[in-house]
């Protein structure tokens, strides 16, 4: 019935700030950016008067791969906090494949990024990863992800 994979969506509060983060300090690649309006957009997004601005991200590792879509409502205006947590229902993070998980943990704790961990070594039977989360500019969590040969 689903074809593959498209996209994963994040709304932001500042799409300036969080193209930022993304392309800057992730290293991911900006694809596309539109800005669009109108009736279909009131009739998906269930606001009235909507104009949002999307912005799409890919890994240089993987060209190919399904993009991260950063959505700015430029209105309505966004409400309320942001994503209220990872241990709350709905989508809890979204994940990205390092092959250096202490270094990129590194570099992005030097450029402010803050993380909830060190990363921390899991033996899910007998397929071992580091693994450690962190969050963008607005709360989003986001994890990274190292494939471990060996307990080490």
């Amino acid at each position: 019935m689903l074809g593959a994979f498209a996209h994963v969506g994040i709304t932001v509060s500042d799409m300036e700030r969080a193209v930022h983060f993304y392309r800057d300090l992730l290293g991911l690649n900006v694809v596309g950016d539109v800005t669009f309006g109108g009736e279909e957009a009131d009739a998906l997004t269930q606001e009235k008067g909507t104009q949002l601005r999307a912005v799409y991200l890919r890994s240089v590792e993987e060209p190919k791969g399904a993009p991260i879509e950063l959505l700015h409502f430029i209105s309505p205006v966004a409400e309320g906090k942001p994503y209220p947590g990872i241990k709350n229902p709905g989508i809890t993070e979204v994940a990205f494949w390092v092959k250096d998980i202490e270094r990129t943990y590194t570099d992005l704790t030097t450029q402010g990024v803050s993380f909830y961990s060190r990363p921390q070594l899991f033996d899910l039977d007998g397929y071992k990863v580091k693994a450690v989360y962190f969050r963008d500019p607005d709360g989003t969590t986001l994890e990274l992800l190292q494939r471990v040969k060996e307990l080490v």
